[in-house]
This record gives C-alpha cells, sequence and structure tokens, in this order.
C-alpha cells in the first residue's frame, strides 16, 4: 500500500485512515482514499453497516467509503477496512539534491514536475533540521553547510528509471544545487530517507518543544511561502524548520519553542496562524494529511464560508445526531469553546 511507504518503521490504517494521510509517495499514488475499498462502520444507534467491498457495484449507491475516509471519527468508528495492493515496484532510484537555499530547492521542485516527470517521492529537508538529524545517530551524510536537501525517488520497471534520475538531476542543477548525489545500494537508500523520516525526533537537540504545523500549498508557491515563513519566525523571534512533502506542495512547518515560556506559547500561536494565513492566502489550505482536530478548528473559517461548515454540520447530523463521536473536533462553533490555544499546545506534550 504506497501511502504507507515501504521505509517507515511503523503506519497503521487506524492512523491513515480518519484523516486521509499520504505520506512522501502519495505523489505518484495517491492518498489512503485511493486505497479504501470497503468499510465496515458501527453508527450511532449501535447498526453495524457494510459499505463498499468487493463484488459490490460501485455506481449503484452514493460513495459513502469517500465520505468515511478522512472524516476523522466523527461519523462512525470502522471496525474493519478492506484494502487494495499494489505489487512492489521492480527498481528504484534515490536522489540526494543539496541546495544553498530551500528557496532554491522549491524552484528546483517546480522545474522537475514542469518537465514531466513523476517522481514517487520529493521531499524537501532544510537546513536547521539537517544539523539537528546530522548531530543524532540517524546522520546521514546530509553536508552541514547546505541550506536544503532534496531526497527525490523515482521507482517502476527497471527500464527507464536511469534516465529519469538524469533528467532530475539536470533540474537539480539548473537551479543552482550545489551537487546531486545517488543512492549507491538499498543500504543508502535507507540510510538517506531515514535521516529524512526520524527528523522531527531530532528536532529536540534545537529546543524542548516543537508545534509540527500542516498546510497544503501550489507547487509553484513553495519558495514565496517558505520566504514568507521564514520571515514570520524572525518576525516572533522563533527557529521555524521546515521538513514536508515538496512535491504536492504538503507543507509541515515545525516551530519550536519552550513550553516553561509563557510569552513564546503567546508567540507560536500568534506565528501559527499567520502561517496558516500565509497557506490559504498563496491558494492552499490549512491542512494536507494530518485532520483539523482540536487544533485547527479556529481555522477553519480562514477557507470555508458558513454555508459550507453548514453542509459539513449537517452531514455530520445525519450519521451521528448527538454528536456522540468526537465532539467538539474539526467544525468550530460546537463544543469545547473553553479550552485556549496555549493550553490545547501544552496538552499535545502530555
Amino acid at each position: 500500500m504506497p501511502p504507507t511507504h515501504p521505509l517507515r518503521v511503523r503506519a497503521r490504517l487506524v492512523e491513515m485512515f480518519p484523516e486521509n494521510s499520504g505520506g512522501p509517495h502519495c505523489l505518484k499514488y495517491g492518498v489512503t482514499a485511493r486505497y479504501v475499498t470497503g468499510l465496515t462502520v458501527v453508527l450511532a444507534g449501535g447498526r453495524i453497516v457494510q459499505l463498499g467491498g468487493v463484488g459490490r457495484d460501485p455506481y449503484s449507491t452514493l460513495d459513502l467509503v469517500g465520505l468515511f475516509v478522512g472524516s476523522e471519527g466523527c461519523f462512525g468508528i470502522a471496525t474493519e477496512i478492506e484494502i487494495r495492493l499494489l505489487p512492489i515496484t521492480e527498481g528504484v532510484r534515490t536522489l540526494l539534491g543539496i541546495f544553498e537555499s530551500v528557496e532554491s530547492a522549491g524552484r528546483a521542485v517546480t522545474k522537475i514536475m514542469a518537465s514531466g516527470l513523476m517522481p514517487a517521492a520529493v521531499e524537501i529537508v532544510d537546513g536547521p533540521t539537517i544539523e539537528a538529524v546530522e548531530a543524532s545517530v540517524f546522520a546521514a551524510g546530509y553536508p552541514l553547510e547546505a541550506g536544503a536537501a532534496l531526497v527525490i525517488e523515482f521507482d517502476g520497471t527497471e527500464a527507464g528509471l536511469d534516465l529519469d534520475a538524469d533528467r532530475a538531476e539536470k533540474c537539480c542543477l539548473e537551479e543552482g544545487a550545489i551537487e546531486v548525489q545517488r543512492a549507491t545500494d538499498p543500504e543508502h537508500r535507507v540510510k538517506l530517507w531515514r535521516a529524512r523520516k526520524k527528523a522531527f525526533g531530532a528536532m529536540g537537540r534545537i529546543a524542548p518543544d516543537l508545534l509540527v504545523q500542516d498546510a497544503t500549498v501550489p507547487r509553484t508557491k513553495l519558495p514565496e511561502v517558505l520566504a514568507g515563513i521564514d520571515d514570520i519566525g524572525n518576525r516572533y523571534g522563533l527557529k521555524i524548520a521546515n521538513v514536508f512533502h515538496a512535491g504536492d506542495g504538503n507543507l509541515h512547518p515545525n516551530i519550536l519553542f519552550d513550553r516553561q515560556n509563557q510569552n513564546e506559547l503567546e508567540l507560536v500561536e500568534l506565528a501559527s496562524k499567520e502561517i496558516m494565513q500565509l497557506c490559504v492566502d498563496a491558494g492552499g489550505t490549512i491542512t494536507g494529511e494530518h485532520g483539523v482536530g482540536v487544533d485547527k478548528r479556529e481555522y477553519m473559517t480562514l477557507v470555508h464560508g458558513p454555508a459550507e461548515l453548514e453542509a459539513m454540520a449537517a452531514a455530520k447530523r445525519v450519521f451521528d445526531p448527538a454528536s456522540l463521536f468526537n465532539p467538539g473536533k474539526v467544525l468550530p462553533d460546537v463544543e469545547g469553546e473553553g479550552t485556549t490555544k496555549s493550553e490545547k499546545i501544552l496538552a499535545m506534550g502530555e
């Protein structure tokens, strides 16, 4: 199942199904909803229903499977999830592009995608993140002087993979890459990916706490949005590290702070909201693969008007009229208004 990524230590459907997660390889293979074919669901009144599944005509009824995937547990409880699997690909090529700045890496992403290439994954790791990872046990040889690194991966049949890698390398060099490395063997590939996947844990070397945000913008807007995030961090005196799925514009700004500093907590709130507004203004949205939950309920009005929010609330009432499932989540102006954002941030680490 490509969204789980073959090199992840763990990737559980129970985590991916509620938020329609994607991960690095969703650029080529799509997100969780593309692979869920059927469900067994317990509704609010205790009724157990089967939705979709092998042998059912997908055009004979409403697409309730698609409605439930990504609903963040607000409609019911899925007790069984039927998924389709793909064969493991024959070959893979992994590249590591080194850049002086995250903006130039972002321009390289745009160039690669505009060239007609279809990588399985394109990931960006910025300078502060590289420093943290290379100081940890997950060091993979990312140059410490780099402003950003671009992890690019192609997969499929062996024929043509080297040519695709050559073309991607050319795109990187044309956008100012200092160098472009290639994984020389499977172990080297695993090492490069492990450094990327363990980046969030390595952030503890920079600050005791971090708030990982999740937003999506058009790929062509990556350079200006990344510059804007950097400006927000400078204005609030906060360090913001970026590790994200560049291929589909899914950003993960990591706002680093110390929860013992009340002033920093307040600044994190302000910076977080500005980042969300920046992404929306660039034509993006407030979440890519980690959902809305409680943390981003108040941001829903940045992208949805009253009529859209009411339509979502009406859909929830159809399945859960008493709001038993995940009350106070996703939709604004429901339950749970008493908790301040600072308290929510504190609770995330407890």
